[in-house]
């Protein structure tokens, strides 16, 4: 819902919401091979040039609200970059904008197409829009594919509350009656149980729990 809400409100194509299930099957702590993570794979650097702050106790690549922020923020300056080419932009998401726009440059030169499909990308790039763009086909009518898909409301999953103090998230997940791995993954930027002095002290919790 909350990514939905954040690329509707941005007008982002909503088939792009499906980037992290390809990316990182929505878990805010997978990490690539590349030390790319979170939701939406961020590799340091790339993190770093969206404002995503990132230390050995608090890395918001993994938080769920900045990450996603920092996600509608790329995807818009793709967006831009490749003249409102959505599918370039996908690819350059996925292999860099430098490496996309190469590969427009060696087709110019050689008098050859320079659409997604004509680029001599990687293979990983080659496959990783056309598994967006059959994602989206299935979520679409999943019928068609012999799937049943799981509802999801349509409503807010987490709010958040103002926490001051340093406290422990499994003690907090107690206190509010929240299963504690729902709560790690929901505040996955800290990097401890303990929430560090130093690092923001607000929690993501499921907005059914707000009251307790």
């Amino acid at each position: 819902y909350y990514v939905t809400e954040q690329f509707r409100n941005n007008d982002i194509p909503l088939e792009l919401t499906l980037i992290p299930i390809v990316e990182s099957a929505f878990n805010p702590n997978a990490q690539s091979r590349s030390k790319a993570l979170g939701l939406w794979q961020f590799l340091a650097r790339t993190g770093r040039h969206f404002g995503l702050e990132q230390n050995l106790l608090y890395d918001e690549r993994r938080d769920v609200i900045a990450s996603t922020d920092a996600a509608v923020r790329y995807l818009q300056y793709l967006h831009k970059y490749f003249d409102g080419d959505w599918l370039l932009a996908i690819a350059a998401y996925n292999a860099g904008e430098g490496r996309v726009q190469r590969a427009i440059k060696q087709n110019k030169k050689l008098g050859k197409p320079t659409d997604f499909w004509s680029l001599p990308l990687p293979k990983q790039t080659q496959h990783y829009v056309p598994q967006i763009l059959a994602l989206s086909k299935v979520v679409a009518n999943p019928q068609a594919y012999n799937l049943t898909i799981e509802p999801i409301e349509n409503r807010p999953y987490f709010t958040k509350i103002n926490n001051s103090k340093t406290i422990d998230m499994v003690h907090a997940a107690k206190m509010a009656n929240i299963n504690p791995d729902i709560m790690r993954k929901l505040n996955a930027a800290h990097t401890k149980s303990i929430i560090a002095p130093s690092a923001p002290k607000d929690l993501l919790i499921p907005i059914d729990h707000q009251d307790q």
